[in-house]
């Protein structure tokens, strides 16, 4: 049983880290701990301790964004390998955050190395793009490049769990009561800082109000991480109608409808016109297998070219010269965000197909267009997916997550999938149907600007009920009087409710808005854990 679970955890670490497709692993990858516990609580058959164990280490990494090729944790080795160790060796879910953050720093390796070496692959695309050779480059892209990631994330993993969970049970089984005391109370403080960092992001002083009503629903009236994602939705469209000037929608005009006269045309005169069905698979290929062959020297350029193979192919026919040309110039640096910024690629083809029918389009035209739109889309991008989008549904998936209910990790998977493959498909045919004004329309009256008003509110929302819900801190001190005994969590409980969450997540946020690193934080978490554990004052 131990070498199947060994073999399906180093499976789903190594699938979401690297060979995942992109609009799947932005819930696969980014919600791995959530993920992970449902995968081992079915493996283990306790759904429910899987599930809590997910939830809990999931709050270290909520507000924590991946840009630019720089992480500050490997996400899917903190998650599935931190949450199968921990559900292995029986801890305690909270202990399940000091096995998981160390692994996640750690395997920061795993990561340098792949990002390192699969360079390698793109050197050799290089060749194969020389000779003209499509079918070699999309080889490379696919599956050479995840050599490397099996030896840095499947085995790695696989060991861990075969050969080490039986070690992590036995440590944890000789450690003192009180050393076990202080870690669990460590646990119970760091999703503070997940919601800290999430709140960096998040905070916008008109929306501070969003924040207090989210926190009083929770700690007043305990309503669930779902009632008040629904009703921050509705607040954050109302705050839109109230505060956007104007109710001009910038989607006006964008239709994606069948072709115009103008299509029409062009086909009656015998110029190349890309069908929808090559537009599909270019769009699909970028939107799933863009970032696969990620790498320090070229990023995403390996996943760009491959997108255009089917552009070019189709353009180009026979001509194997011209193919060649297409793929060396598409094989050059590039880095964006993969949802919004698949509006370059369809952009791209546009330029592609103009350029086939005789336009003065040269190679530094393509590629100074490519390198300037690829900054602010990723930062749109990122802005609007990581920090809003993402946060959102894992604040909904771990609310039902920490209820025990399986639907949590489904519906984050479902619901990202959905966003990614939706908007992605979008942006791609809107680059392509309005070429270089696309960027132009899609950002006039401020669909973008209003998009995260809206998010924002309801982010700020979820934020205060994450606040009240997920920082487990009490304070367990009681004294005796003649009159009877007094607990002190009863006194700050009627001065306002979750009063001890509230003052850790303030403490860490100010920490952070300072800039103290969020591992310093960490150590000072379990600093004051182990003072305050021992003295009986926080539990």
């Amino acid at each position: 049983m131990l070498l199947l679970q060994a073999l399906v955890i180093a499976f789903f670490t190594w699938f979401s880290a690297t060979a995942c497709p992109m609009w799947l692993r932005w819930s696969m990858y980014f919600g791995a701990p959530l993920v992970a516990g449902l995968v081992n609580g079915l493996l283990l058959g306790d759904v429910g301790y899987g599930l809590s164990v997910g939830s809990t280490v999931m709050m270290a990494y909520i507000g924590m964004v991946a840009i630019g090729g720089s992480l500050p944790s490997d996400y899917a080795l903190a998650g599935y390998l931190g949450v199968a160790m921990t559900m292995l060796a029986g801890a305690d879910p909270s202990v399940g955050l000091t096995v998981a953050v160390p692994i996640g720093l750690l395997g920061l390796l795993s990561f340098n190395v792949k990002m390192s070496l699969n360079s390698v692959w793109v050197h050799k695309a290089d060749q194969y793009a020389t000779e003209g050779n499509a079918r070699g480059v999309v080889m490379m892209n696919l599956f050479a490049s995840q050599i490397f990631p099996l030896l840095t994330y499947f085995v790695p993993s696989f060991l861990c769990v075969y050969f080490g969970s039986g070690a992590l049970e036995t440590l944890l089984a000789v450690i003192p009561s009180q050393v076990t005391s202080i870690l669990s109370l460590a646990g119970h403080l760091i999703p503070a800082l997940g919601l800290a960092m999430l709140a960096s992001v998040l905070f916008k002083a008109s929306l501070v109000p969003f924040f207090a009503v989210g926190f009083a629903l929770s700690a007043y009236l305990n309503l669930g991480t779902m009632p008040i994602a629904i009703i921050g939705a509705a607040a954050g469209i109302l705050h839109l109608i109230y505060t956007s000037q104007g109710g001009a929608s910038v989607l006006e005009g964008l239709s994606l409808g069948a072709e115009d006269a103008s299509d029409v045309a062009e086909q009656a005169a015998g110029l190349k016109k890309l069908s929808k069905k090559t537009l599909r698979k270019s769009w699909f290929a970028w939107q799933s297998w863009g970032q696969i062959c990620y790498n320090y020297e070229r990023m995403m350029g390996l996943g760009f070219c491959h997108c255009m193979v089917p552009v070019l192919e189709e353009l180009y026919g026979n001509d194997q010269e011209a193919i060649a040309a297409g793929l060396k110039r598409h094989l050059a640096y590039f880095n964006t965000e993969n949802t919004w910024g698949s509006i370059i690629p369809g952009i791209t083809a546009a330029m592609e197909e103009e350029r086939a029918n005789g336009a003065e389009i040269d190679d530094d035209m393509e590629n100074n267009l490519k390198t300037a739109l690829m900054g602010p889309m990723a930062g749109i991008g990122d802005s609007v997916t990581q920090s809003l989008v993402k946060v959102v549904l894992l604040s909904i998936a771990i609310g039902l997550a920490s209820q025990g209910s399986a639907l949590g990790p489904i519906l984050l998977v479902v619901l990202f999938s959905v966003y990614a493959l939706g908007v992605g498909y979008f942006c791609y045919m809107s680059g392509y149907k309005f070429g270089k004004s696309a960027v132009t329309k899609l950002l006039a009256g401020g669909l973008v600007k209003q998009l995260t008003e809206g998010l924002g509110a309801m982010g700020m929302m979820v934020l205060g009920c994450l606040v009240a819900t997920v920082i487990p801190l009490t304070c367990p001190l009681t004294f005796e009087l003649a009159s009877g005994t007094i607990e002190i969590q009863s006194i700050l409980d009627t001065i306002l409710p979750k009063l001890l969450p509230f003052a850790s997540f303030l403490v860490t946020y100010a920490a952070i808005k300072k800039g103290v690193k969020p591992t310093h934080v960490i150590v000072a978490m379990f600093v004051v854990a182990a003072v305050f554990s021992l003295l009986g004052v926080l539990a």
